[in-house]
């Protein structure tokens, strides 16, 4: 091992904050988790990041190994250069406008490098997973909300103002519900892990599902109700993935996220009904898998973004 770089990447999520220490071929020497205080002011917060990743650090000293920076992954839009990130994020009270990068670089004297969470995940499975060798890929996360993370010819897209790749947020229906951005028919409000347990309650009200992993087992005993749910979810998915497809023209889609737990047969269903809804022309090349990382996506994404930020590749 002591020809690979090592960097500490870390998951900031709503209700944990992942970390661990990455090596530069995308092994995960250790990993560590501890609660997100997200209703705390933002000096707690930091403060707990950076305790977090001082603790990491020193188990890393006790492995002989060197620690050359710190990649992050939050919720919302980051400016890259600067590290701040851009507005706020629905889950945390006052996590906004924060300079995550030299508040924290200021407690861990080492160099950070933030993203946003989505777009550490694409680069975890672009480096390391499903997206290896890819110079054009779509990265769809299927949780409590829907993510994304684009890259195009082997960069990150971010748009102009960092707040690129909200692809829950694409309208797939204008005459739909109103999702909690503003936007009317977000694909989020209808195909988010969310949005198959509220289907499932109105179907079924008396019923006690908390899990898509429920409905899942559900379907699988041919359960009416559940039946009706999925095939819905496959057919919601197909659009936005068909969406993406014709804009991007990727050479893959990748699906992570809980909801894709489910199975390849599920994600083998939303490839087949996106690739009959795109453009023919688009679709000749592309390849709809599920991820390969699971929830590691985030901690290797963001470690190797920062070791390839500062040349220890």
């Amino acid at each position: 091992m002591d020809k690979e770089t090592f960097a500490v990447g870390v998951d900031l999520g709503g209700t944990a904050i992942k970390y661990g220490i990455c090596s530069s071929s995308g092994i995960i020497v250790e990993e560590f988790k501890r609660p997100t205080r997200a209703d705390q002011p933002v000096e707690a917060i930091l403060d707990d990041i950076a305790e977090a990743i001082s603790s990491a650090i020193k188990a890393a000293q006790g492995e002989q190994l060197t620690v050359r920076a710190v990649g992050m992954g939050t919720p919302g839009a980051v400016n890259v250069e600067t590290g701040q990130l851009m507005g706020n994020t629905p889950n945390f009270k006052h996590w906004k406008d924060v300079y995550i990068k030299r508040s924290l670089e200021a407690r861990v004297n080492l160099p950070v490098w933030a993203d946003n969470d989505a777009n550490m995940m694409a680069y975890g499975e672009l480096k390391y997973g499903a997206g290896k060798g890819a110079a054009n890929v779509v990265c769809v996360t299927l949780g409590t909300g829907i993510g994304g993370g684009i890259i195009v010819d082997h960069r990150l897209f971010r748009g102009s103002r960092y707040a690129g790749s909200e692809i829950g947020h694409m309208s797939i229906d204008y005459n739909g519900r109103q999702c909690r951005c503003g936007g009317i028919g977000c694909w989020e409000i209808y195909g988010s892990a969310s949005a198959m347990i509220e289907h499932y309650r109105r179907l079924k009200p008396e019923s006690f599902i908390a899990s898509t992993i429920d409905i899942f087992n559900a379907y699988d005993r041919k359960e009416a109700a559940a039946v009706a749910v999925v095939e819905e979810e496959i057919r919601i998915c197909a659009v936005g993935v068909a969406n993406l497809i014709n804009i991007f023209n990727p050479e893959k889609v990748i699906i992570g996220g809980g909801v894709s737990e489910a199975g390849d047969w599920f994600v083998a269903r939303i490839e087949a009904a996106a690739i009959n809804l795109a453009m023919k022309a688009a679709t000749r090349e592309v390849t709809v898998m599920r991820a390969r990382l699971g929830n590691k996506a985030g901690l290797l994404g963001a470690a190797a973004f920062a070791l390839d930020q500062e040349g220890h590749a």
